[in-house]
């Protein structure tokens, strides 16, 4: 290219050339002037950001190896939540995608800690496919309120565990009538009346104690049953005491027979039931001590209680250890002769 109109120390310029990095700039008196440029330096952003990605990650890489040996050191947990949580709190992403992912981490903990629960309180079958009939009795209820003490009544404790022994036998596979499953009055004579009709193998009727009496004896858990001593009726409420005694109680006061005071007479529940039957005392409802086992364990204990008469059952042979029904009719106690089959 020529540059005729442009002077340098009165000199015109009559040429300009390149020549890579090399500019030629010709005078018109014969002087010819180089220059000479540094070659301009390509800069590479995408692999420097690439290196520095890299960077990042290593270092992260080493501070989570240091977090996760000194956990294990400390005998802490190296949970892959833990571990999810730490690279997105250490990632620079926005603010969207980090609550997403906290929101996620902290779904499967509630999920963790839910299902913890749910293993605590709603405690797994031990049987599978039992082939037999239970009628659960929870005494008193609606007017009828039976011992109170303080803000507790009987008649409200009664329902509730007989509901959570229904719920675990029919978890098991036991089919299960309820007396009542409400706060309502239902007559003694009823309540049999009922078991009978439903051909049931087995009758519990639960209740809680209560004295007047402030000594410390006044505490304890026991089961009534038939003052003619019937075999099947006494395993059944000695396999239930047996179990109870096992989860934790204050004392076991054992099987009695007759009625409370009058061992002459029995509980109706235990005369007019054809089927092996037994009136549980839960503990007292008078004692602190009971009511603080009951609260603690009740959970547990309508797992023993369930457990007690399935296994119950098989040691009487009304099913296998498979739940297979080996007895063709219903179980009938052997020793309630005044019993009437309605």
């Amino acid at each position: 290219m020529s540059y005729q109109t442009n002077t340098e120390n009165d000199r015109q310029i009559v040429h300009v050339e390149r020549q890579g990095n090399v500019k030629y700039t010709y005078y018109d008196d014969g002087v010819v002037k180089i220059t000479r440029y540094k070659a301009k330096r390509k800069v590479y952003w995408g692999r420097i950001f690439a290196v520095l990605i890299v960077f990042v990650l290593i270092v992260m890489g080493l501070v989570q190896l240091i977090r996760v040996t000194a956990n294990v050191l400390n005998g802490g947990s190296t949970d892959s939540q833990e571990t999810k949580s730490f690279i997105f709190d250490s990632s620079q992403a926005d603010e969207s995608s980090v609550q997403d992912e906290e929101v996620t981490v902290s779904d499967s903990a509630d999920t963790s800690t839910e299902s913890q629960i749910e293993e605590e309180t709603q405690l797994q079958a031990s049987y599978s496919q039992m082939s037999f009939k239970v009628c659960l009795d929870a005494g008193h209820g609606d007017y009828d309120t039976g011992a109170t003490y303080g803000d507790l009544t009987e008649s409200d404790q009664n329902l509730e565990m007989a509901q959570l022994v229904c719920d675990y036998l029919e978890q098991c596979g036991v089919t299960v009538v309820m007396t009542r499953d409400e706060d309502e009055a239902v007559s003694n004579s009823d309540r049999c009346t009922l078991a009978n009709q439903e051909s049931a193998d087995f009758f519990i009727s639960i209740h809680r104690n209560s004295t007047d009496d402030d000594s410390e004896q006044s505490n304890g858990v026991e089961a009534w049953v038939n003052n003619n001593q019937p075999v099947y009726d006494t395993a059944l409420a000695q396999s239930i005491l047996n179990a109870l005694e096992s989860v934790g109680v204050s004392q076991n006061l054992g099987v009695k027979y007759g009625y409370s005071g009058m061992t002459d007479q029995n509980y109706q529940v235990n005369t007019d039931t054809v089927m092996p039957s037994c009136l549980l005392q839960l503990g007292y409802i008078t004692s602190d001590t009971d009511n603080e086992l009951y609260n603690t364990y009740k959970e547990q204990y309508a797992k023993a209680i369930g457990d007690a008469i399935i296994q119950t059952a098989i040691n009487l042979g009304v099913v296998d250890e498979s739940g297979t029904r080996v007895l063709n009719e219903q179980l009938i106690s052997d020793g309630k002769s005044t019993a009437v089959l309605n």
